[in-house]
């Protein structure tokens, strides 16, 4: 990727709109399936704040309207399903999404190794639904519901199109290339690399040979494992099912590419790729790949010229608006918006899996919106749209507890009401659900209750900071009194674990970090004092970490941006998860990750996902788990990393402990 690139990627990351480690304090132990009866549930709004995570193309409507505070928002619509404080027993529980990607989503479930990573995520969003039977071992609805210990409501909340979104070249001493639509079988060229040149797309304003638009198309893609993606390649699949070139000894076709599995070798990562290409083969234009967030796909297209990718049409929108292309419906090209700003995807027909009317453990995987001809349906109609989805567990009260559980279902009960489209809300680039999918969505929230246990605090709020082991008191923690605790936090590694920054993709190494520093100065509430989190250092005795890439053995690594002053603590629940940590800063960037090779190469990266577990002790526990993508850096620097760090959190006196509380 060039360094004009990397910048571009790197203007993209201000707009990080929440950016934490999540450090999920976590206690022991998962519930069980729930055994039938009567639902434990509290009254409507009574329950507490809960976080959801997972695809990124439902940020903007999760984030930015369902679960916000304006009149489209829970806390603040009218709606008699809302909670603003009018309705139930008057509480305002706050939701809070966090888009990572719908394969982080699935992960954090345990949908492709069968552990439950992220206890803190009370639902997971996905455009990918969790595929197979529960009870067939080695699925991923069998790996899920076996890691969280509960049945799950796999539940469609709305629609949305998938843009095309382009930037034609612009050559010097030329007039800039222009591209306003795309036929379904330019796509289908396009990505699998067999149109290698923006001047044969039919619809190019200059189609001769050393013209306007005589460049390499550079195809952009989603580096993790994406529901996006999953849905685009069925309808890649859909204008050409037969085996691909360039994709391997044993040529696979894009069905067989489409599925995610979860690391490096995840079909849904893989593309014809020139290095795939066998005898006779190819050759196939270049394929680069950028993780989600800030610095997207369509963020990266609109800011380099001679890129095309392809995105939700939300995303798409509020990032690369003049970059989408109409596409071809095998009528005429279509648009992927309506004139009132929702999904083009009124005429898209999807077909009910089998069990849907149950609402338990049901997969959706082969459930469909995209149709290459469907404007032989309808003339105007968009070809690429989908459904996306939330999965619940059913006995979210025995896992989280009752007053999560609540909130949850409130919540989703709120959404299927209020779907983009009802009661003339319009103006999100989404669509609500067909109505035989809407009915099936309120059978599965309905199944989100369970058995239930001690009532429980939880969601996101005011942290305490103890100095003493937190009592469990009326399903909260409480610090003993005069046990709270203001002044320095430190973290050290923990003995016999090493850190390490593994490549994912780019140059292939690992980087491995004996020893790590991390200081903070937090007040008893567990905000920051002065400088907040002042030094976050990693190495080894010696200094610098050993690397096995090729071009150096050494490597300097450390969290960027320093000081990180609005960094703070928050109280999560008082079953696993109990905290979180936000790392911040005043002026609203966010941290980076710096890792210098030798003393020429630096390489700077922004964050696609952050995430780690803390057990109180002692001593207590810090495991951070975090993907970068490189921002800034040349053809030396890894263009990904995947980091794994275990520490332990102290007082910084001695080693002495540190708790986090609710009170």
């Amino acid at each position: 990727m060039s360094e004009t690139g990397k910048r571009g990627l790197r203007g993209g990351r201000r707009r990080l709109l929440a950016l934490a480690i999540t450090l999920a304090v976590t206690v022991c132990c998962v519930g069980v399936f729930a055994a039938g009866g009567a639902a434990a549930l509290g009254e409507q709004c009574s329950g507490a704040n809960v976080t959801g995570k997972g695809s990124y193309l439902q940020s903007n409507i999760q984030g930015g309207v369902w679960a916000s505070g304006s009149e489209e928002g829970f806390n603040g619509d009218t709606h008699p399903q809302a909670c603003s404080g009018k309705q139930g027993s008057g509480g305002t529980p706050e939701v809070t999404y966090i888009g990572t990607g719908s394969g982080q989503g699935l992960n954090a479930w345990g949908a492709f190794d069968g552990v439950f990573h992220d206890k803190a995520a009370r639902f997971i969003g996905t455009t990918e639904p969790p595929a197979g039977h529960a009870k067939e071992e080695g699925t991923q609805l069998n790996r899920m519901t076996s890691a969280i210990g509960s049945d799950v409501a796999v539940i469609p909340v709305t629609q949305t199109a998938i843009a095309i979104v382009a930037n034609p070249p612009s050559l010097p001493a030329h007039e800039p290339c222009s591209v306003s639509e795309i036929s379904a079988s330019e796509i289908g060229g396009v990505f699998s690399g067999r149109v290698t040149n923006w001047r044969q797309l039919e619809a190019a304003s200059n189609r001769k040979a050393g013209g306007d638009c005589d460049q390499a198309i550079t195809r952009i893609v989603r580096e993790e494992d994406s529901g996006t993606t999953y849905q685009f390649k069925h309808y890649l699949d859909q204008v050409k099912s037969e085996a691909l070139e360039c994709t391997g000894k044993s040529p696979r076709t894009w069905d067989q590419l489409q599925p995610s599995t979860g690391g490096e070798a995840s079909p849904n990562r893989d593309w014809p790729r020139q290095a795939d290409c066998q005898k006779g083969e190819g050759p196939v234009t270049t394929v680069a790949t950028v993780g989600e967030g800030p610095s997207s796909p369509p963020k990266f297209v609109s800011g380099n010229p001679g890129t095309i990718t392809y995105a939700g049409l939300p995303e798409a929108r509020n990032v690369a608006p003049e970059s989408i292309l109409e596409v071809d419906n095998g009528v005429e090209a279509a648009n992927p918006s309506t004139k009132e700003n929702d999904a083009n995807c009124a005429a898209a027909k999807y077909t009910l899996p089998e069990g849907a009317e149950s609402g338990v453990n049901v997969d959706w995987s082969q459930v469909y919106g995209s149709d290459p001809e469907i404007g032989k349906v309808e003339a105007s109609a968009y070809p690429i749209c989908t459904l996306t989805w939330v999965v619940a567990a059913t006995d979210s009260a025995g896992i989280f507890g009752n007053k999560a559980a609540t909130t949850v279902r409130n919540y989703l009960e709120y959404v299927n009401a209020t779907e983009i489209g009802k009661e003339g809300r319009h103006g999100h680039w989404y669509l609500g659900l067909p109505g035989p999918v809407a009915e099936i969505a309120s059978i599965a929230i309905a199944q989100v209750e369970g058995e239930g246990k001690e009532e429980e605090e939880g969601g996101k709020g005011p942290a305490v900071l103890c100095s003493a082991e937190p009592e469990k008191a009326g399903g909260t923690l409480v610090c003993p009194e005069g046990k709270g605790y203001s002044g320095q936090i430190r973290g050290l590694m923990k003995p016999e674990t090493v850190a390490t920054f593994e490549s994912t993709g780019g140059p292939k190494g690992t980087i491995s970090c004996t020893a790590v520093t991390f200081i903070g100065f937090f007040k008893e509430d567990g905000t920051s004092v002065e400088k907040g989190v002042s030094h976050f250092e990693f190495g080894n005795a010696e200094g610098n970490c050993s690397s096995t890439l090729e071009f150096s053995k050494e490597a300097a690594v450390g969290i960027g941006n320093p000081p990180l002053d609005a960094s703070k603590f928050v109280f999560l629940s008082a079953i696993a998860p109990q905290g979180a940590l936000v790392l911040a800063k005043k002026e609203g960037e966010e941290p980076e990750l710096h890792i210098g090779l030798g003393a020429e190469v630096k390489c700077h990266y922004s964050p696609t996902f952050l995430s780690g577990q803390v057990v109180n002790g002692p001593p207590t526990e810090l495991i951070v788990g975090a993907a970068w993508t490189l921002a800034i850096g040349s053809e030396a620097c890894p263009k990904s990393l995947k980091q794994a760090t275990e520490l332990h959190l102290d007082r910084g006196e001695k080693g002495a402990d540190l708790f986090v509380s609710a009170k």
